[in-house]
């Protein structure tokens, strides 16, 4: 049995891993850069604006940073690209002048904006809402888990889960993976994601909306922060096409640009940014 583990994405994803430079010690230069370009914000939620929490339900996001990002988002667009479900990221922000893409790219608020491409034979919302139940009912078992059935993706959370419990969680889920050829396990902080086995991602979403954004405002280089697994598939993405941000206290491998401590820092850059931005 295959069994997933905690390891950076790009360990088999991009050879040319760095540890991303700590922001602050070169926004010298890239400040001198984003006075001559126009620009567009991607940030993620959980660990990026909000400190990670043990329960997800209970995160909320600060008034300060809510109100860092309404400011920012009268200059540029705004974009919030979250594991969670569109309609419950757009409730925990609460401004709705901004874009929201849940479930790690796979729901995009769509008003304003041409349909997402289509993916034939694709799991739809129905398959998962099925692969759900399953789920739970495999490790209903397990103390401390939580399994969250999204539109789009089913979630289970094992951050309270005693360690020598997870490995036999692990195993339950690929089981389930593996009689369910739609679907396809993806690995984040404590938490396993199962979502549709097609080839979309948060990167593949922020390239898409980037594009939309250029033909509607003109060129502009997109700009995404994050602090998980999931959020290397954009860093990848943006190789040479954007400035991505890993949100993390420690240095650790990663294809973003560069790095800041934690979300404290995330409302330094969104100040810098809106400075930077210009007036419409």
């Amino acid at each position: 049995m295959n069994r997933l583990r905690h390891r950076p994405l790009l360990e088999t994803r991009n050879a040319n891993a760095s540890r991303g430079r700590l922001l602050r010690e070169s926004w010298g230069g890239l400040e001198k850069y984003l006075a001559r370009h126009s620009f567009t914000v991607f940030l993620d939620f959980d660990g990026t604006l909000t400190r990670a929490h043990e329960r997800p339900e209970l995160a909320e996001l600060s008034e300060e940073m809510r109100g860092r990002l309404s400011r920012l988002a009268t200059r540029v667009p705004v974009t919030i690209v979250s594991g969670r479900d569109r309609m419950d990221v757009a409730s925990l922000v609460g401004l709705p002048e901004l874009t929201y893409a849940g479930c790690h790219g796979f729901d995009v608020e769509e008003s304003a904006l041409p349909s997402m491409p289509k993916f034939k034979g694709a799991a739809m919302p129905v398959d998962v809402a099925a692969l759900g139940v399953s789920v739970q009912e495999a490790v209903s078992a397990v103390p401390g888990v939580v399994v969250k059935v999204k539109r789009w993706a089913v979630a289970i959370h094992y951050r309270t889960v005693r360690a020598e419990d997870v490995e036999g969680l692990e195993d339950a889920v690929m089981a389930l993976v593996v009689a369910a050829p739609k679907f396809r396990a993806s690995q984040g902080k404590k938490v396993i994601e199962i979502i549709p086995d097609i080839d979309w991602h948060k990167g593949r979403a922020v390239m898409w909306l980037a594009e939309i954004f250029t033909q509607r405002d003109g060129p502009a280089t997109p700009i995404y922060v994050g602090d998980d697994v999931t959020d290397e598939e954009a860093f990848n993405s943006l190789a040479g096409k954007g400035i991505t941000v890993l949100v993390a206290k420690q240095s650790r491998p990663t294809a973003a640009d560069y790095r800041v401590d934690d979300p404290d820092e995330v409302g330094w850059f969104l100040d810098k940014l809106f400075a930077l931005a210009p007036v419409t």
